[in-house]
């Protein structure tokens, strides 16, 4: 009889087991299947209810906070995000209180808890935070509000009186706030096309929110201001478009796009800030869009355009493109809100193609949850950060938490498969002049540069399908670090050019490391690194040609020539199939300590998508790290939080550890192929020697000769002297009919780079 129960139970622990782990490989297939995009933010937002609960206290009967709720402005925000997902869940028909742990009541009741305390919290509330004083006033208190907005709309109607005039006090308080603020805007100084945009919205909302206040009229004026100085550009200055009663040039104070759209937030080409802004827009579209309240037409001014751009810069499962990299955690903030501007372009332009980027990231979504059993979105893959700093660690699931239950609620009260459909084309190419930045997409290929992102230079080459395999971390462009705490390759000086299908660039970056841990050490200029990159017009090949040399003596501590980073973490299940010419390897993320993988031929590939074949200088090998190096980054000072995404470093010269260099030694000298390819491709492309180096007399030189995919032979130029060079390439290259891709005349320019092509 023992026997019999202990198989049942068995049997049912088997069952239920089965059953619970079929219905989580459900939500995290929903994506993919034709369940509506409600239900599908809804199965996402449900499990983190369980872990937020933790960080959820009681002050009394009718107040709770998430976190500390002090009265700094991240606290608030992170409070205020959480909000939106208890109010969203406590009044959506298909909540599902079994994934909660709640009911729907208890949700509801909250949630208005928690905004009772937001309102009153505030200077205009009467009250103070749990540090004593009150929160308001600042440059980003309208922030924590404006993105709460979705879960005030969906928790309206549970509202009494005292929320109701609280909401409508507070936002006239800020509003009169704003007032006394000058409207500031500048390409590299005083960047605030998000601040500018959320201020207006903030303006505007108050002035619905309060139609009979004396300074109502002055808010709206101020808002179209803001809204008309947000995504505003240099040729602004003169544009005599009229909108809302006046000519853009009269409201104009600065711009903050560049005219090729381009962002320098931050202090580096921010693709996350170019769709914060826009997500701050949709913001007071659809909250305009409820209560069919016409906003004013300077909000969208711009919009289009910068879509466009935006749109350019986002992979077909989501993702954004980070032409420029990123000096915050992977896959939060900026990605999480770039919902709110795929439903404003859905909404707004009639962009049908954004669906399946919602889609595609809530696959993402799912499949990091589904890491984190515990409710958490991010925790196992953060988990550094949780122990230094809870704050930003509630703060960044709040967000994503946020971003999630107003894509519910919008999806919920609006039909967007109903909505008209236009087909917004988005550039295939891009470039930014001041950035040094290139972009080009083709059907195989993705390839982009940029010398002034987040790490200063850096690029990518990856299949279009891909996005799992983008990392911008110095990728591709040598990695060279010293003893101190701040590492840095700065440009000096670059020169580049687009051409039908691609781009090359050449330049050159002071290293440096300073903040040693020893008293008395200056910051050491370590040495020069030259960088070479050229996407061939063929949508598959990306040409990286690398050169560093010491200044001084210095140790180093990690040195990688190259620097191909492709991640290997939760979105891809810790996976990676690495061919070499000796076998196939299974590269399991992350090994318990450092280890190199060495290769005994001249190329690889991973995953049987993206190849490497060397040039000169060094077979790829595969630096393995125990730890997630991808951090937090200050100007390229790692902040103590641990790492957030776990790199496969692919490198041609690679050390890792102390070492000794003297002065005016090379460091490295490689040049390598990056292939969007299979292995087979990859390997012919290897025996066929399809890509060499030709000698040159000029140790300044680089001259290298590439068979393209489309059968073309290429010739390229590379010149790392800061002195221009006489050339003649029919002679150099002894080649027949050659066809400049540039502009180039017989001189090569200093820092330089010239691309030919074999006519046929």
């Amino acid at each position: 009889m023992k026997n019999i129960f202990e198989r049942s139970a068995f049997c049912l622990s088997f069952f239920l087991t089965a059953f619970f782990a079929f219905s989580f490989l459900s939500d995290l297939n929903a994506a993919e299947s034709s369940v509506l995009l409600h239900t599908q933010y809804i199965r996402a937002l449900e499990p983190w209810i369980k872990a937020a609960n933790k960080e959820v206290r009681h002050l009394d009967k009718d107040l709770a906070i998430y976190g500390l709720a002090q009265h700094g402005h991240w606290y608030m925000q992170a409070h205020d995000t959480a909000f939106c997902a208890y109010a969203v869940l406590g009044t959506d028909p298909e909540t599902d209180e079994s994934r909660t742990g709640m009911s729907k009541a208890d949700l509801r009741k909250t949630a208005l808890a928690m905004l009772r305390f937001t309102l009153r919290s505030h200077l205009a509330g009467g009250s103070v935070c749990t540090d004593g004083l009150p929160w308001g006033h600042t440059w980003i208190s309208q922030l924590g509000l404006e993105r709460m907005s979705a879960g005030v709309d969906a928790i309206e109607p549970y509202m009494d009186s005292e929320l109701r005039g609280l909401y409508a006090k507070v936002y006239a308080s800020e509003a009169d706030y704003i007032l006394t603020l000058p409207v500031v805007a500048g390409l590299t100084k005083n960047n605030v096309p998000e601040s500018n945009m959320w201020k207006g919205a903030a303006l505007f909302r108050a002035s619905v929110l309060n139609p009979k206040h004396k300074n109502a009229a002055r808010w709206k004026e101020a808002a179209c201001k803001h809204f008309i100085n947000s995504m505003s550009t240099p040729s602004d200055k003169t544009n005599d478009l009229v909108i809302d009663g006046k000519k853009v040039r009269d409201r104009f104070v600065g711009a903050n796009m560049f005219d090729s759209r381009a962002c320098n937030h931050h202090g580096y080409q921010n693709v996350g800030y170019m769709n914060i802004t826009l997500s701050n827009l949709a913001l007071l579209h659809f909250w305009c869009k409820k209560r069919d309240v016409e906003p004013p037409m300077s909000l969208y001014f711009n919009a289009l355009a910068q879509w466009e751009v935006v749109k350019a810069c986002t992979f077909n499962d989501g993702r954004l493109l980070r032409v420029g990299g990123d000096t915050r955690i992977r896959y939060c903030y900026c990605q999480d809100y770039a919902i709110f501007c795929w439903m404003l372009a859905r909404d707004r332009f009639g962009d049908a193609d954004t669906a399946a980027f919602e889609r595609g990231w809530l696959n993402q979504v799912f499949t990091e949850q589904k890491d984190n059993p515990t409710g958490w979105y991010m925790f196992n893959r953060l988990e550094d950060l949780w122990n230094a700093s809870p704050l930003y660690f509630t703060r960044i699931e709040g967000d994503k938490a946020c971003s999630l239950a107003s894509a519910a609620y919008w999806h919920r009260i609006f039909d967007f498969e109903k909505m008209s459909v236009k087909k917004v084309i988005a550039p295939k190419s891009w470039h930014d002049d001041f950035h040094g930045a290139w972009l080009q997409k083709g059907k195989n290929r993705i390839a982009s540069w940029v010398w002034k992102g987040a790490l200063k230079a850096g690029g990518l080459c990856i299949p279009s399908d891909g996005s799992d395999m983008a990392e911008w971390q110095c990728n591709l462009a040598g990695q060279i670090l010293g003893t101190g705490m701040k590492n840095i390759c700065s440009p000096i000086t670059w020169t580049g050019f687009s051409f039908e299908g691609g781009f090359a660039t050449c330049g050159a970056s002071k290293i440096t490391s300073s903040e040693s841990l020893a008293e008395g050490t200056h910051t050491p200029g370590i040495g020069t690194l030259f960088l070479a990159f050229c996407a061939l017009p063929d949508d598959r090949t990306v040409v990286a040609v690398q050169r560093a040399e010491s200044i001084t003596s210095n140790y180093l501590r990690r040195v990688r020539g190259l620097a191909l980073s492709v991640p290997n973490d939760v979105f891809n299940h810790f996976e990676r199939t690495v061919y070499l010419p000796n076998g196939v390897q299974k590269l399991k993320a992350m090994p318990k300590k450092y280890e190199l993988l060495e290769n005994k031929g001249k190329w690889l590939n991973i995953d049987n998508k993206l190849g490497v074949v060397e040039i000169y200088g060094g077979t790829p090998k595969i630096a393995r790290l125990a730890d997630r190096q991808v951090m937090i980054q200050n100007q390229g000072k790692p902040k103590a939080a641990g790492g957030n995404l776990y790199c496969e470093e692919i490198a041609q010269v690679c050390s890792e550890g102390i070492s000794f260099i003297r002065e005016k030694s090379t460091i490295f000298d490689c040049a390598a192929v990056v292939l969007t390819a299979n292995a087979d491709a990859t390997k012919k492309f290897a025996d066929q020697a399809a890509a060499k180096s030709i000698s040159s007399s000029d140790s300044d030189l680089r001259l290298l000769k590439v068979l393209g995919a489309d059968r073309n032979l290429y010739f390229i130029a590379v010149n790392f002297s800061d002195k221009e060079k006489t050339f003649d390439p029919m002679k150099v290259f002894k080649g027949k009919d050659l066809i400049s891709l540039g502009q180039f005349a017989d001189v090569l320019p200093a820092r330089g780079i010239a691309l030919w092509k074999q006519g046929k």
